[in-house]
């Protein structure tokens, strides 16, 4: 039998919020907090005390609930996932993973500052064009 929370949670919607009324429509659909630990567990094949290992070491974040309750995102599975490429497939330990992990997302930081400064320049360059009539 199909309850009205087994069908919100099949829409994204986890147990907590159709509870509590708790909306995290601001999100952006990969960092909604849908997973429960056990159940973002078992989508990646470990035990729940890996992601608690996970995030003590500051390598995942999951949301939190009013209760305290952990809720893993889409992002956040992703993210564990890296770290366990990492560390299973690559040998690398979790300093190691959480290094590479931050220098990755600093890379794609300041490839995106890159980005909009060369927009802003090519505007520049386009007014400058028009004023000088080239």
């Amino acid at each position: 039998m199909r309850t009205d929370s087994t069908r919100s949670a099949r829409q994204g919607r986890s147990a907590h919020e159709i509870a509590h009324g708790r909306n995290y429509e601001h999100y952006h659909e990969e960092d909604q907090p849908r997973y429960v630990i056990s159940v973002a567990a078992q989508i990646l094949g470990v035990h729940p005390q890996t992601l608690r290992l996970y995030e003590r070491e500051g390598l995942v974040e999951p949301k939190r609930t009013g209760g305290h309750i952990r809720l893993y995102s889409e992002r956040d599975i992703e993210k564990v996932r890296s770290v366990m490429r990492l560390t299973n497939d690559l040998g690398v330990n979790l300093a190691g993973a959480e290094a590479i992990l931050y220098m990755r997302e600093r890379m794609l930081e300041l490839h995106l500052e890159m980005e909009r400064v060369r927009s802003e320049m090519n505007a520049m360059l386009d007014e400058l064009r028009r004023e000088l009539d080239v």
